[in-house]
């Protein structure tokens, strides 16, 4: 398969400066961020400073939902496909540009591993900040979705500045992710089948790849989303100030246990999929806690 069209080639010898810069903007599609401003979207929801009104928690779940499903199609489409990166991937352009202490930080922010097609940033971020345009309720809706076109068209671009993917990886991206939100808002509509989907996708990478680290990651993540938001969807209340300020404090406490429980333990990918599943739960279910301990105290 041909994906190679000279245009990673030209973006990336750009102006050191522009593609340190692009190392930036790239987060904007990273799993890390989409990961914490789906959650926090859903714990705060309609008490999120700005932008929370008209946000349920039915419609952030969603959004958890969307994120899930994302991460299933860029796992199992690049197990399937195995198709490699461009040359110099693992490498970032213009470190020196940098002082010392940040090098790390940035070599782990413009480079790519694995292999190369779909596009995950481009996956993850159409599907995130198109699920952003979807649910939020700011300004008009023309408005929300120029801004998540923006914000998606320069994730997709900065992938090819850094040189981490090829055209066809960013376009096969977007016309995945793209098909998926349709099928997801327009169809679908409700978080629990969006998990449910997002989970059969994952088992069939599982059954098509294997079960390795990242599959079962996604198979930990969409199962738990797909059983737990059933169990608690109609006992979670809408957020109170109070009630999501705690959700939150705990939701970040949670997140930095299991991550260091899991990351000390070099996991397996039974861990993997255990601590993944065990997470997406957790975010799920922290309201009711949070809410509870509101009132408590």
């Amino acid at each position: 398969m041909t994906r190679t069209a000279g245009v990673t080639e030209l973006l990336s010898a750009l102006p050191g400066a522009v593609v340190v810069l692009f190392a930036l903007v790239t987060q904007l599609g990273d799993f890390w961020f989409t990961f914490l401003s789906c959650s926090l979207l859903y714990w705060v929801g309609s008490r999120t400073p700005g932008i929370g009104r008209g946000l349920t928690r039915e419609r952030a779940a969603m959004l958890v939902a969307l994120l899930a499903g994302a991460v299933a199609l860029a796992v199992s489409l690049k197990a399937v496909f195995a198709l490699p990166r461009p040359p110099g991937a693992g490498t970032a352009a213009h470190a020196d540009l940098l002082p010392v202490a940040v090098r790390g930080v940035y070599e782990s922010m413009a480079t790519g591993e694995g292999y190369g097609f779909p596009s995950g940033h481009a996956t993850v971020s159409l599907l995130v900040w198109g699920g952003f345009a979807w649910a939020l309720r700011v300004g008009t809706r023309r408005t929300r979705a120029a801004v998540a076109g923006t914000v998606v068209a320069l994730v997709g671009l900065s992938r090819l500045v850094l040189g981490v993917h090829y055209l066809a990886d960013v376009l096969a991206g977007f016309a995945i992710a793209g098909t998926f939100l349709w099928l997801a808002v327009g169809v679908l509509r409700t978080p629990e089948r969006v998990f449910g989907l997002a989970a059969v996708i994952a088992a069939l990478a599982v059954f098509a790849s294997g079960f390795t680290t990242d599959t079962a990651a996604a198979l930990g993540l969409t199962v738990a989303g797909a059983v737990v938001w059933p169990l608690v969807s109609d006992g979670v209340p809408e957020p109170t100030t109070r009630g999501a300020a705690a959700t939150t404090a705990l939701g970040f406490g949670t997140v930095v246990v299991i991550l260091g429980a899991t990351l000390g333990l070099d996991p397996t990918p039974g861990v993997t999929a255990l601590a993944a599943g065990l997470g997406t739960g957790l975010l799920l279910a922290l309201p009711l806690a949070g809410e509870r301990l509101a009132k408590k105290y």
